[in-house]
C-alpha cells in the first residue's frame, strides 16, 4: 500500500491537501492501532530537538533544501509561522521528504527559528506554546506568572504591526489558525488587573499595555478601544492616582458621548474604589442612566443606584 504524504492531494477527492483535509481523522484511527501494535508512525518535536543545529541544517540540505541562514533570517519576517515556511520550501525545491521525514522541514523550521531567531521575533507555533502556557499558570491562580508570559507574546506581536494598518483584521488572518488574536489581547488586559491585585506594578504594566494597544490599533472595535481606555482609568485608581484617572475618564465620556459605561466605570471609582464619594458615584450613575439605552446597562446602573441609598 502506497504511503499517502502530507502535501499529496487528499485521496477523497476533496481537491485539498491530505494534511489539510483526512489526516486528522486517518492519525486518530492509527492512535487506535498503536495500542495494538505500537510504532512510531509520526516524527516528533522531541526527536528533531536532539538533534544540533548544525545536524538539523545538513538534514535539510540532505533532503534539497539548500538551507542558508541569512535568508532563513530575512524568510521570519515573511512568514508567521515554521509551517508556512516549511511551506514555501516544498513550493521552491524538489524536496525529497518522503513518510515520516514528511515533517522534517517544519520540526526543523520551528526549532531552528527558536534557535536563531532574535527573541522577539516567534513563530506563530512558539506564540501557541506561550499562550498554552498562560492557560496553566491561570489554572494554578497565578495571574502574575500568565502575564509575564503573554506579555511575552504581545512584545512579539508588536514586532509584526504594520502601522498602515490600523485595526486587528490583518493580524488575525495570519493567528487565527492558532488563536483568535482579539480574545488575547482582551483576556491580557483582564489578567492584567488581577495580577493587579496581588502586586500593583501590574497596574503600571496595564497602563502601558492598554495605551499601547490604543496607539498601535486606533480603527478597531469601538467597544474593545473604550474597555482599553477604561482600563487606564481604573488603573490610575487602583495605584491611587486620582487625579489622572479622572482625567481619563474626563476624556473618555468627551470621545464616547453615548456610552454609559464611561459614567458606570468613572462612579465605580467613588463607589467601589478606595476614595469614597458617594454623592459624585450617585451623579456619575445617573449621567450613565440618562444616556443607557440597553436593557441590561440600565439594570447595572439601577441597581447601584439602589446600593448606593443604603450608604446614605
Amino acid at each position: 500500500m502506497t504511503k499517502i504524504g502530507r502535501n499529496d492531494l487528499c485521496p477523497c477527492g476533496s481537491g485539498k491537501k491530505y494534511k489539510k483535509c483526512c489526516m486528522g481523522k486517518d492519525e486518530q484511527f492509527k492512535s487506535i492501532q498503536m495500542v495494538q501494535n505500537p510504532v512510531n508512525l509520526t516524527l516528533t518535536y522531541e526527536e528533531v530537538d536532539v538533534l544540533s543545529t548544525d545536524e538539523i541544517i545538513h538534514n535539510l540540505r540532505e533532503m534539497g533544501i539548500p538551507f542558508e541562514q541569512d535568508t532563513f533570517l530575512k524568510d521570519i519576517d515573511r512568514f508567521y509561522s515554521a509551517e508556512d515556511l516549511s511551506e514555501n520550501w516544498f513550493h521552491q525545491y524538489n524536496v525529497t521528504a518522503k513518510g515520516r521525514d514528511e515533517d522534517f522541514p517544519w520540526l526543523a523550521a520551528w526549532i531552528l527559528w527558536e534557535r536563531l531567531a532574535p527573541a522577539n521575533k516567534l513563530s506563530r507555533e512558539q506564540i501557541s506554546d506561550l499562550l498554552d502556557h498562560g492557560f496553566e499558570y491561570l489554572a494554578e491562580n497565578d495571574s502574575i506568572s500568565a502575564c509575564d508570559t503573554w506579555l511575552k507574546v504581545w512584545e512579539a506581536i508588536k514586532n509584526r504591526i504594520d502601522p498602515t494598518f490600523q485595526n486587528l483584521d490583518y493580524l488575525d488572518k495570519h493567528y487565527q489558525v492558532n488563536f483568535f488574536i482579539r480574545d488575547f489581547c482582551q483576556d491580557l488586559e483582564a489578567e492584567l488587573h488581577n495580577a493587579g491585585i496581588d502586586a500593583p506594578v501590574y497596574f503600571e504594566k496595564r497602563i502601558s499595555y492598554c495605551r499601547e494597544f490604543c496607539n498601535y490599533f486606533p480603527k478597531e472595535d469601538e467597544l474593545i478601544i473604550h474597555n482599553m481606555r477604561r482600563a487606564i482609568g481604573e488603573s490610575y485608581a487602583m495605584l491611587d492616582q486620582y487625579g489622572k484617572a479622572e482625567s481619563e475618564f474626563e476624556k473618555l465620556v468627551l470621545d464616547f458621548p453615548d456610552n454609559p459605561w464611561g459614567y458606570i466605570g468613572w462612579g465605580d471609582l467613588f463607589f467601589y474604589g478606595r476614595k469614597k464619594d458617594y454623592h459624585k458615584a450617585r451623579e456619575l450613575y445617573e449621567k450613565a442612566l440618562a444616556i443607557a439605552k440597553d436593557e441590561m446597562d440600565i439594570d447595572i446602573v439601577k441597581e447601584r443606584l439602589e446600593d448606593l441609598k443604603q450608604e446614605f
